[in-house]
């Protein structure tokens, strides 16, 4: 498309810029990949293991600049500023209907040049603890972590993003400036801007903005282990829940290197559990579940894994049914009517991400960082045809699977 352009900057970092001469708002955000899982690395020759949650306490310390806090400085730039931390990635962005010069700034002289003082390291622990008791006490936050620990046993993709009390705790600036400099370098991040000013003046005022920052470039290297334990086939917590809590996690033999894989995927469990289909009539006549059915999916590097919840009076009938049709389905369980909505679906939230300055922006610098080409993955999705999920059914079939129910406490 004629309004977006691709760069690699001088420093070595790839840039995107979506070219919108018709907003008023301005997105920018930089990424980098490296996440709560990624707690292994190599740095120039040694090997680093690092206290759970560690890409979060950097997410919170980068915002630390020798001048103070940089959220108000945001503010007074009229820029709107977050962040968050994901188990392979952690993004920072702001929005803007001022200038775009100062934010951006800001933004790419706070990922470069970071400021660690031990004091200020310290001072954060109470901070992050606070939330991650907080989280604690919710029920559906507790049994949501049961499940990825159950499907992922003792892999770092299971870890909690913020980590624990003790590994926060535990936390050195060593620790921090080890890491910042393993995976916070220019080849290892992503830019992404969305703007009204033309291309030509945006790649000059980045490249003029990195220009006096110190890029770091260490030999570093990930430590993942694509060595997973079988999955934990069942699982039963007894929490203070409103409702009896039901979810079947799948584990596939897949990852996001497989083009749309999660489009598939959510458009073959769209034919069995969106409500006008056949399967989830028959759950609902047999009383398997008492709210709605949600689902997702979330596609990684190494893995893949989908989520499937409910509440019931009847969980494990739900789950037994559900866990038998998916190992069990056939290409005359597809709904060529149903794929044909949600294929047109796709399409139409990809139009209404174009005008949505803050999802565009996001889900261009999310794929990026994966190194797929946000705009190449629409017009593959504009090529759908519901015959091209059958090739998707195998997936289930030899996918690993988890039977999860929390029960509410009788009082």
């Amino acid at each position: 498309m004629s309004d977006y352009f691709k760069y690699t900057l001088d420093c070595g970092l790839p840039f995107i810029y979506i070219y919108k001469p018709e907003f008023h708002k301005c997105y920018a955000g930089i990424g980098v990949k490296y996440g709560s899982s990624d707690v292994s690395f190599k740095l120039n020759g040694k090997i680093y293991h690092s206290p759970d949650g560690l890409a979060h306490f950097i997410e919170h310390k980068l915002f630390l600049m020798p001048e103070g806090d940089t959220f108000p400085l945001f503010a007074k730039l009229n820029a709107m500023a977050n962040a968050y931390t994901t188990c392979d990635r952690t993004i920072y962005f702001f929005t803007t209907t001022s200038d775009l010069k100062e934010p951006l700034k800001l933004l790419l002289e706070m990922f470069f040049t970071p400021y660690f003082p031990k004091e200020a390291v310290e001072a954060e622990k109470s901070i992050i603890t606070s939330e991650i008791k907080m989280y604690d006490d919710i029920a559906e936050t507790k049994f949501n972590q049961a499940v990825l620990e159950a499907l992922y046993p003792k892999h770092s993709l299971s870890k909690q993003v913020a980590g624990t009390i003790a590994s926060v705790n535990a936390t050195t600036k060593e620790d921090i400036v080890a890491a910042y400099k393993a995976f916070y370098n220019a080849k290892n991040s992503r830019l992404v801007i969305v703007g009204n000013k033309e291309p030509n003046i945006v790649l000059k005022l980045v490249e003029d903005i990195l220009k006096p920052l110190k890029k770091l470039n260490y030999q570093s290297e990930k430590l993942m282990s694509t060595n997973f334990l079988k999955p934990i086939s069942k699982i039963n917590l007894k929490l203070n829940v409103p409702q009896n809590l039901v979810t079947l996690a799948i584990r596939f033999k897949a990852s996001n290197k497989l083009s749309l894989f999660c489009n598939y995927i959510i458009g073959i469990l769209d034919c069995l559990l969106s409500p006008t289909a056949e399967f989830y009539q028959e759950l609902y006549k047999k009383g398997a579940f008492t709210a709605d059915i949600d689902y997702y999916v979330n596609t990684l590097d190494e893995t893949s894994y989908a989520i499937i919840s409910t509440t019931s009076d009847r969980p494990m009938l739900f789950l037994k049914m559900l866990k038998t049709k998916l190992m069990n389905i056939e290409v005359a369980d597809l709904n060529d009517e149903i794929l044909t909505i949600y294929i047109k679906h796709l399409m139409a939230r990809a139009i209404a991400e174009l005008d949505t300055i803050e999802t565009l922006g996001d889900n261009v610098l999310d794929l990026a960082l994966e190194n797929i080409d946000y705009f190449e993955e629409q017009k593959q999705t504009a090529k759908l045809t519901p015959n091209c999920f059958k090739n998707y059914l195998k997936y289930f079939k030899t996918a690993d699977y988890v039977l999860a129910i929390c029960k509410k406490v009788q009082k």
